[in-house]
């Protein structure tokens, strides 16, 4: 299968009016704003993912993502009822090697093979072997390289088969749920009937001790591997439902941004003004206000898709 390539582009963060700019010692930033833009960004439709609150998708969609906690909410999902098929979505990208890291470095999932292979291949494999996911409810697109390809060549993927899906139940990183949710609804324009949903697999939420704690934060530079952020002391992790941890705080608060910057409407962004990969979003004014005061303490901060 030929993929849709999506344009690249290196994203810098826009320092805000002055006036937008919390009042503070120099450098502090308050975890509030982080939290903020976390919620908005992880995006969930249902109070929880039970049988009880939500009715059964034709098909579950997990993208691939180096957040193992996907996996984890998806196979739930499969045993639960709340879907009998999965389509697991994900080739190479940006996050593949902290995927096959967190996959080495899992104790569960240590004797999954990893080298040369895409997230889609390492999640199935996950999803059968280790979660009872039969593989005949298992279907893989291998070829996307980023969101908007996971939502094109799934779409065109689904309409190849004799689903024909009428509801879709999205589990994506939740520093990216909203905008994959975007992005499917884009690529399902025209198909009539078909309901999306979204169900983040946790919401993050960063706790510092102290100011200097995100500070230190903001000073870690050109970082490339996760394990190294670790080692630095006075950055706290940012961690799952179940207490592991998934990033540290200068890679959450990149990802963060990133996303942010995406989903803001304007030259820059992927809405109708800038890129037009997505319809027009409507953030809501104190997730804006975080964002740009996170953007004046993060004035560095870049991230490439």
């Amino acid at each position: 299968m030929h993929g849709y390539r999506i344009r690249t582009r290196r994203y810098v963060s826009v320092v805000p009016p002055e006036s937008e700019v919390r009042s503070g010692p120099s450098g502090a930033l308050s975890p509030d704003d982080l939290n903020l833009i976390a919620a908005y960004l992880a995006r969930r439709d249902f109070i929880s993912l039970s049988p009880a609150v939500v009715s059964p998708a034709d098909v579950l969609v997990l993208c691939g993502s180096a957040v193992l906690a996907a996996i984890d909410v998806a196979a739930t999902a499969f045993h639960d009822g709340l879907a009998d098929r999965l389509l697991v979505t994900g080739g190479v990208g940006h996050s593949t090697p902290y995927l096959r890291q967190s996959v080495r470095d899992d104790p569960r999932y240590g004797g999954v093979p990893t080298d040369a292979r895409p997230e889609s291949a390492i999640i199935a494999e996950i999803l059968h072997r280790h979660h009872d996911v039969p593989d005949a409810a298992i279907l893989i697109e291998d070829q996307s390289t980023n969101c908007g390809e996971n939502a094109s060549l799934s779409v065109g993927l689904l309409r190849l088969t004799p689903w024909e899906p009428g509801s879709i139940l999205l589990v994506q990183d939740p520093t990216m749920q909203r905008r994959t949710h975007e992005c499917f609804r884009r690529s399902l324009r025209g198909a009539t009937g078909v309901r999306v949903s979204s169900y983040a697999p946790f919401v993050p939420s960063v706790t510092a001790t102290s100011d200097r704690d995100v500070r230190d934060a903001r000073d870690v530079r050109d970082v490339r591997d996760v394990r190294d952020v670790r080692d630095i002391r006075h950055v706290p992790d940012v961690r799952d439902a179940d207490g592991r941890a998934v990033w540290s705080t200068r890679r959450f608060t990149d990802l963060i941004l990133g996303e942010m910057r995406r989903l803001d409407d304007d030259e820059h962004g992927y809405g109708p003004r800038g890129a037009g990969f997505i319809d027009h979003v409507d953030i809501p004014g104190d997730v804006l206000g975080a964002y740009r005061r996170l953007a004046a303490a993060f004035p560095h901060s870049q991230r490439r898709t």
